[in-house]
């Protein structure tokens, strides 16, 4: 019974792969996780990548199951972000336990996270994150810890920023 589960969700996965590269036609892709409503799945591994191939984000999930057409709920998962530019990691989001709505791109924890990259450490309660946008927020008992405070302290305005006119 275990490699039938096992062989449904390599199936979907190929399945999404095809939608992922596909996109649609508005051109923004919708994130499609091949689970199938009610089934559970171990040891996911779902890179996304924008229209030029580049990565955007990669997601690792120990735990999924989905809930119903849209909702994922997930345990376990990391959210690997990519520097559009580098095209290196970036920053990452660890989440215990969370909810991904695949129509809004969001998603929701309402454990502790962290999201952490190599200059800083933030921790909180609980946070969104829109995987669309990059952006989130991090409610409740947050902490930010700043590796390279000196760095930024002692750093000087770049020439391409806009400065006071002297007199």
């Amino acid at each position: 019974m275990k490699w039938f589960a096992r062989l449904l969700a390599v199936f979907a996965l190929c399945i999404a792969w095809g939608e992922l590269l596909a996109g649609s036609p508005s051109g923004e892709r919708k994130i499609v996780l091949p689970i199938p409503i009610g089934h559970d799945v171990k040891g996911l591994r779902v890179p996304f990548r924008d229209d030029e191939g580049k990565m955007q984000f990669r997601m690792d999930i120990q735990w999924a199951r989905r809930l119903d057409e849209q909702n994922v709920e997930m345990r376990s998962s990391v959210i690997q972000t990519y520097d559009q530019e580098t095209n290196k990691p970036s920053a990452k989001v660890e989440l215990k336990t969370s909810v991904m709505n695949m129509d809004t791109n969001v998603i929701v924890s309402h454990e502790p996270i962290v999201v952490s990259r190599e200059d800083f450490r933030l921790t909180g309660d609980s946070m969104e994150f829109n995987t669309k946008t990059r952006e989130g927020r991090v409610i409740g008992n947050v902490r930010l810890i700043i590796y390279n405070h000196d760095e930024l302290a002692n750093k000087k305005p770049d020439d391409n920023q806009l400065t006071r006119e002297k007199p």
